[in-house]
C-alpha cells in the first residue's frame, strides 16, 4: 500500500511543485473542493517540513489550500490559515507581490463566509488599492477583488457604496476581459439587480 502513497519530499523537481499547486488550483475550481483541502493538507504538511514554511513553493500550497478550505466552507480554519501566512508572505515575497495580495483577497473572501463584513471591507479596501498599485486597476486581481467589494457593501446594506463601485467596475470588467468573461457577466447581473 506504501507505493501508492503519494511523495511529496523536498527532493523533488520545482517543476513538480509547480504542477502540484495548479491540481489544487483545478480541484478548487473544478468543485472539488473536498479532496483538493485533503491533497492540500498533505502537500502543506510535507512542504513544511522539507522546505520550511517561508518557502515560497509552501506559502503557495498554503494559499491553494486555503482556497479548498473555502471551497468546502471551512472558513475559520481557512481564516486562520491566510492570518498566518499573509504575515510571512509580505516579509519574504513582499507587500505587493502578486501571491501576497492574492493571500490577502482570500482573507478577505475568508472573513465573508464568517459575516464578518466590517472587517472584509477595511480589508478589501487596503488590498484594492495595493492591487491597482501593483498590478493596474484593469488586471483580473483588482477587477475581482473590487467585484469582492461591491458584494461587502450590499452585505452591510449599502447600496449606493456598491452601486458607486460598480460603476466604475463594469466598464473596466468590459474593456479589459470582454463581455462574456464570468466577472463582466457577474458585474452586469449586479447592476442591473440595483437599477431595478
Amino acid at each position: 500500500m506504501a507505493a501508492f502513497e503519494p511523495d511529496f519530499r523536498s527532493h523533488e523537481p520545482p517543476e513538480r511543485r509547480a504542477l502540484l499547486i495548479r491540481v489544487l488550483r483545478y480541484l478548487f475550481v473544478s468543485g472539488q473542493a473536498h479532496p483538493g483541502a485533503a491533497l492540500g493538507r498533505l502537500i502543506h504538511a510535507e512542504w513544511t517540513t522539507a522546505l520550511g514554511e517561508d518557502h515560497p513553493d509552501t506559502l503557495a500550497a498554503a494559499n491553494r489550500l486555503a482556497g479548498c478550505l473555502i471551497g468546502t466552507t471551512e472558513h475559520a480554519e481557512a481564516r486562520d490559515l491566510l492570518s498566518g501566512l499573509l504575515p510571512r508572505a509580505s516579509r519574504v515575497l513582499g507587500e505587493d507581490d502578486p501571491l501576497t495580495l492574492i493571500i490577502a483577497s482570500n482573507l478577505c473572501v475568508a472573513y465573508m463566509g464568517l459575516n464578518e463584513y466590517e472587517r472584509a471591507r477595511d480589508q478589501t479596501e487596503d488590498v484594492l488599492a495595493r492591487t491597482r498599485r501593483a498590478l493596474g486597476s484593469d488586471a483580473l486581481g483588482t477587477l475581482r477583488t473590487t467585484g469582492n467589494l461591491v458584494q461587502i457593501h450590499l452585505r452591510l446594506g449599502d447600496r449606493a457604496s456598491a452601486l458607486e463601485v460598480l460603476e466604475d467596475l463594469l466598464p473596466r470588467c468590459r474593456r479589459a476581459l470582454g463581455e462574456d468573461h464570468p466577472q463582466t457577466v457577474s458585474a452586469a447581473a449586479v447592476w442591473a439587480q440595483l437599477q431595478e
